[in-house]
């Protein structure tokens, strides 16, 4: 039996104890900490299970996997940062490392932060593996807060504020390094104080944008931070988001044309009619395959999705089966695994905080209503890969090539249902950031807000696509 995820809402709560007790475990409590201690930024951390195997369907794995239910090492990591983060949060400065221990041993006993802290990367707080030092400041870089939850707002000051430093920057007579202060920000776009002294710490987490930082005083504002800013602030003009900052903090030249971009014109290439050289037919060709059904052959789109997928830097396995006819004898010859059930394994290898990700997908060549049946089989395979994958989160993605409505296709929590129209997505995406959670969120979190929320972020970085719309 494949044990399923905690619950993190009461709603799911029910749900998880009646499969459980389907399986022979008849008493199951679920322990939350107490409150003012931490809410897990993934849901309730589940401290403590308690169970009573009285049924006799219960066997031993299931049994000795509860047993066993902690923290994996990914998510100690995400309670950690998100700590720290809480405590900037409430308290407008950053914690030191003994603050944060004795918290985590509060939680539990078992949570050594210098563990946890030891394979994070640059940025998330993880200068005490390096000197362990507990009365420093456990800083968090701007890339590690995004990945908090509630952390928006001080983003969005952030970038302001970037903004704002990077206009007066070419305001200036003379481009010189900048000096900048908290007072900037309360008089040019009446910022809150306490705002004001986060972005200030905020910033203090991005070394390289300041050559000498102080406390300053400012007539009418008061004692207020203070930094020299230096010429790496022009590159952030007019950025709007925190992706945006990141982008050009990490890739200077990133205005020019994407990688992405560039393997499109590729794949036209290879699309293109023998004999020609019109690579801009090549790309009509592969996106007709992609997105339009074809009764006769699914390869054709089991194929155009997986060059989809391996254009944007997904890698991913092929499963499917190519036919195809001797020239001589006439015979049907067969290549690939012809996997029963699924055609494409997308793979997300993890990162800090972030366990593994295979994502099970079966491509039906048709505009036809998914059928239960497909669903329910999809289903269960990706039960099966979940226990050749420990560790791994594993799900199913059925793709329809038409726009289901019903809502039975429009939020489950067995299987995704992708549209001919999120196809075209894949298609016109420049990055695989902009379609990282529409890729990778599991059918159980992807509900209409999220994907509201998600195809907005996508139409605004690529709004020279709907210019007509």
């Amino acid at each position: 039996m494949d044990i399923p995820k905690f619950p993190t809402d009461e709603q799911e709560i029910k749900k998880y104890k009646q499969k459980m007790q389907e399986a022979g475990i008849d008493e199951i409590e679920i322990e939350y900490p107490a409150p003012g201690y931490y809410d897990h930024p993934v849901g309730p951390y589940v401290k403590t299970i308690k169970y009573r195997s009285t049924g006799l369907t219960a066997d031993e794995a299931t049994i000795e996997k509860f047993a066993r239910a902690d923290l994996h090492s990914n998510e100690q990591q995400r309670l950690y940062v998100q700590m720290v983060y809480d405590y900037f949060r409430e308290k407008e400065t950053w914690p030191t490392y003994r603050e944060i221990d004795e918290q985590l041993i509060q939680i539990d006993r078992k949570l050594d932060i210098e563990e946890i802290v030891k394979d994070l990367p640059s940025g998330f707080g993880n200068l005490l593996a390096h000197n362990h030092k507990y009365d420093e400041k456990a800083v968090l870089s701007i890339a590690a807060i995004q990945q908090c939850k509630n952390s928006q707002e001080d983003l969005e000051n952030f970038i302001k504020a970037i903004r704002l430093f990077a206009d007066m920057h070419f305001k200036k007579a003379v481009v010189t390094d900048l000096t900048v202060t908290g007072a900037d920000l309360w008089r040019e776009l009446n910022m809150p104080e306490s705002s004001i002294r986060k972005v200030g710490e905020l910033i203090k987490g991005e070394s390289w944008l300041y050559i000498g930082s102080e406390v300053d005083r400012v007539d009418g504002f008061g004692a207020t931070w203070q930094y020299i800013l230096t010429r790496e602030i022009r590159k952030f003009d007019g950025i709007l988001s925190i992706d945006e900052y990141l982008e050009r903090r990490d890739k200077p030249n990133s205005r020019t044309i994407s990688s992405a971009d560039q393997v499109k014109s590729l794949l036209g290439y290879m699309y293109r009619k023998p004999g020609s050289e019109d690579a801009i037919s090549g790309i009509e060709t592969w996106a007709k395959n992609l997105t339009e059904p074809n009764e006769k052959t699914g390869t054709k789109l089991e194929v155009a999705l997986l060059n989809a997928l391996t254009r944007l830097g997904v890698p991913a396995l092929f499963g499917g089966d190519i036919e195809w006819t001797q020239p001589i004898t006439g015979e049907k010859e067969h290549s690939g695994p012809q996997t029963p059930i699924f055609d494409l394994v997308a793979l997300n290898f993890g990162a800090p905080m972030r366990g593994p990700t295979a994502v099970l997908i079966s491509c039906k060549s048709t505009r036809n209503q998914p059928k239960d049946i497909e669903i329910r089989l999809l289903s269960d395979e990706s039960q099966k890969v979940r226990k050749l994958l420990p560790g791994w989160q594993v799900f199913g993605v059925l793709v329809n090539l038409g726009e289901p409505t019903a809502d039975d296709f429009q939020e489950r929590n067995d299987v995704r249902i992708w549209k001919q129209s999120d196809l075209q997505v894949l298609f016109q995406a420049r990055d695989s950031k902009y379609i990282a959670q529409f890729l990778w969120t599991p059918p159980w979190h992807w509900k209409r807000g999220v994907e509201i929320t998600w195809r907005s972020m996508f139409n605004a970085y690529h709004k020279d696509l709907y210019a007509d719309e």
